[in-house]
């Protein structure tokens, strides 16, 4: 079209050339054709137009698609950048584990170089020992569930000096849901887990001197409330305060005592064949007379001719010990608390369902951590530690189950924990869990 304007000076020229011709001979056809002649060249005006508008988009659209591309630029070399410049170590793998790349801090945290670890597998790359149940849930949870995984690993620098790691592992995957690699992100976190570690010895060493204080305090005590007769009904009522502030005390150093125990690995495990069913109402035997004050019933159902398995019946006695306080602790009066034992696959569930005032949902990721308590049952119960559902956690995980719950607001909560079939591994230790 671009030759339009030189093709219509032409076609003028010899328009006027057979308009003249025709006009002398025939008038009427001349008229004619002059409007024949107009339309033509409005029609080619329109064309030339037209086609002008299409190069002014196109120009547009190249200069859009520059300016995009001029973005997208700026915004790959601000990531990379950011990858490259990262303190923690960050390695993309392909979908066995290969790795594809890998960022500078590797040298810092491993001591390798990038050349030393390219192509080589990430989990042995720089010495990763990773337990067979560790690294088979690991796969299970990146490359079957595609879910990111968390967890912690002991490596081991060129040197050969161990440090210990924590790892998260996401699968990146395309439009179709297939993982095309992983995305893993290692921190060094040794000092802080020594610093830890120093913070649960300390805690352990407090509380062990304050025990033996305030066991004295309420032996003392007790032997004060045998003594009726020398007491009026204000001091007496004064000495059972004391003694109930002085059981509270007892109870949060015993915790406090089972928690760095149990952080520290110092915790004694002494598996058994136990009947499960019994352990658990020899514990509601114990919970009952606060149910019974309560007005709370718990029912119990099992499934019939459930094995025996090898457990610490002490550390899983705790648990059921954690779970039923808390049920009955934060339920109304007159309710009801079922708990229900089963066989699934190769493992054994354990469910607590109650009735009570439920966890907040701004408060479910924190339920678990210690010393935190939900803002509801602060303003229900004062008593409390905020350490029992820490304490479970730690004793199921470290038999080599699970613990999740479902909970609604006023309307209840139910726990599960889960315990493998083939039980519990003995562990040397120091103390028991209620010594």
């Amino acid at each position: 079209m671009k030759k339009a304007p030189a093709a219509i000076v032409g076609l003028t020229l010899v328009f006027l050339t057979v308009l003249t011709y025709v006009l002398i001979n025939n008038f009427t056809a001349g008229l004619i054709l002059i409007n024949i002649y107009v339309a033509l060249v409005t029609l080619t005006f329109a064309l030339i137009i037209n086609d002008n508008s299409t190069l002014v988009d196109k120009v547009k659209q190249v200069e859009l698609d520059r300016q995009y591309s001029e973005i997208r630029s700026k915004e790959l070399y601000r990531f990379q950048l950011a990858v490259e410049g990262s303190s923690d170590l960050i390695v993309i793998s392909d979908t066995e584990g290969t790795i594809v790349y890998v960022n500078p801090a590797v040298l810092r945290l491993t001591e390798y170089s990038r050349y030393d670890v390219m192509g080589k597998k990430a989990g042995k790359a720089w010495g990763g020992q990773m337990p067979k149940e560790f690294y088979k849930d690991l796969w299970d949870t990146i490359k079957i569930q595609k879910k990111v995984f968390k967890g912690e690993v002991t490596n081991i620098r060129k040197s050969g000096e161990k440090y210990i790691a924590e790892v998260t592992i996401s699968p990146i995957l395309d439009e179709d849901d297939n993982v095309i690699y992983f995305v893993a992100i290692e921190r060094d976190i040794t000092k802080a887990k020594e610093i830890d570690r120093m913070k649960t010895e300390f805690i352990s060493l407090a509380s062990h001197q304050l025990r033996t204080p305030l066991t004295a305090m309420k032996w003392f005590l007790e032997l004060l409330l045998e003594d009726e007769t020398n007491f009026k009904q204000d001091q007496k009522e004064m000495l059972n305060n004391i003694n109930v502030s002085n059981e509270r005390m007892i109870e949060l150093v015993n915790a406090l005592l089972n928690v760095s125990r149990i952080e520290s690995g110092r915790i004694i495990v002494d598996p058994e064949p136990t009947d499960i069913v019994a352990l658990l109402n020899e514990v509601i035997r114990e919970v009952s007379v606060r149910a019974n004050e309560k007005k709370i019933q718990i029912v119990v159902s099992a499934h019939q001719n459930l094995p025996k398995i090898n457990i610490d019946p002490k550390l899983i006695r705790n648990v059921y010990m954690n779970l039923l306080s808390n049920a009955i602790r934060y339920s109304p009066d007159n309710s009801e608390i079922a708990v229900f034992i089963s066989k699934k696959d190769e493992e054994i569930i354990s469910q607590v369902s109650d009735n009570g005032y439920g966890i907040p949902e701004k408060d479910k990721e924190k339920i678990f951590q210690k010393f935190f308590r939900a803002t509801n049952a602060v303003k229900v119960e004062t008593k409390g530690t905020g350490l029992g559902l820490y304490l479970a956690k730690a004793i199921v995980e470290s038999s080599n189950g699970k613990i999740w719950y479902e909970s609604a607001e006023g309307k209840g909560t139910t726990f599960w924990f889960t315990i493998p079939l083939g039980g519990m591994k003995p562990r040397q230790g120091e103390v028991t869990i209620d010594a």
